[in-house]
């Protein structure tokens, strides 16, 4: 199985993903490249199709293209799909007892809200899939759309039974682009042909669904990170957390709640199981930041002044004080006599 926040991406993705994803929109006249500038990608960056675009970054951008288009599906399909119209199934589905319910009632209103293809479950045996049927001729941009449902569709299934479900297969149409593989955003073999689907034990149908409808919103706004990032009970939590901080700005890293829902979990489990691991949150996040500061501070062209904004502290002399409680000599000494062992993580 691959490890969690460690599929071949990397720490995000090409930025050939994006652009994908952003080709409807373009032809619609929304000016693509000032949303990607708005993301904090420079020209040199957006003439690298191979790019690698922050997780954060990504999600920033596909939440304003929603946003400018008015349309969740992000101009994919023929009838926009208004704001809120994921949350508001979402609500629905928590409260059915298994992920089979859930999976069946999502089904049946998406087929209310889609002209152009809808979801069907389908089970046989020991395997089940979420098929994705076309309702008519297909376009030049239906693959990227069945790929945007069926992304979307096994992030909110492991979130809402808060455990991973690995795929077995994932099929789309043969015309979807060879330039931004799928089998890296799935974690699962590629097949082309139709219908569109994605395979998994049909067991997965009888699990309970957990309703966080606290952690739900936050689940929504950072979705397009949530199938690469799942909680798996064989890794110590702690070790995941610190994989999943690093693929987040040093100087940005979330709060508790934010990276559990990324994850599948509530804050409350998240705080308990790192309890149970003699682990806090606040002390993976200062290893994490005492760690970048003696990296940044190896880099001579950076001052020690650059070095603290670049982790988020706006004052130097807080930096400085941080330092030096996390290793027991000042930042400049560390310079000096780098290789010496830290005392303490930064805080």
């Amino acid at each position: 199985m691959p490890e969690p926040c460690a599929v071949p991406i990397g720490d995000g993705l090409a930025l050939r993903y994006l652009r994908l994803l952003l080709e409807p929109a373009r032809a619609r006249g929304l000016d693509t490249e000032e949303l990607l500038r708005r993301c904090h990608l420079t020209p040199a960056q957006l003439a690298d199709p191979s790019h690698v675009v922050t997780l954060v970054q990504f999600a920033s951008a596909l939440r304003g293209m929603q946003h400018a288009l008015r349309d969740e599906m992000m101009a994919l399909g023929t009838r926009p799909v208004r704001p809120g119209t994921f949350l508001l199934v979402a609500q629905q589905m928590l409260r059915c007892a298994t992920l089979g319910e859930a999976l069946r009632l999502g089904c049946s209103l998406y087929r209310l809200l889609l002209e152009d293809f809808v979801p069907r479950l389908r089970v046989e045996g020991n395997t089940a899939s979420l098929e994705i049927v076309d309702l008519t001729l297909p376009d030049t941009y239906r693959a990227t759309g069945h790929l945007v449902l069926l992304y979307a569709a096994i992030g909110l299934m492991s979130w809402m039974v808060q455990q991973s479900i690995v795929l077995r297969e994932v099929a789309l149409p043969a015309s979807y682009s060879d330039a931004a593989p799928a089998d890296s955003l799935f974690e699962a073999p590629l097949r082309r042909g139709r219908p569109s689907r994605i395979v998994f034990e049909a067991r997965w149908l009888d699990a309970r669904v957990v309703p966080d409808m606290r952690g739900l919103r936050t689940f929504i706004l950072h979705w397009p990170l949530r199938r690469l990032a799942p909680y798996r009970e064989d890794v110590p939590l702690a070790l995941q957390v610190r994989r999943c901080l690093k693929r987040w700005d040093i100087a940005q890293l979330p709060a508790l709640p934010t990276l559990a829902g990324t994850m599948g979990l509530t804050a409350k489990i998240m705080r308990r199981r790192l309890h149970e691991e003699s682990q806090s949150y606040r002390t993976i996040i200062d290893t994490l930041r005492r760690d970048a500061a003696m990296r940044l501070l190896g880099q001579s062209e950076l001052s020690v002044a650059e070095v603290g904004y670049r982790l988020g502290f706006s004052d130097p002399s807080a930096f400085y004080r941080a330092f030096k409680r996390a290793t027991g000599m000042t930042a400049l000494d560390y310079r000096r006599q780098r290789g010496a062992a830290p005392a303490a993580p930064l805080s």
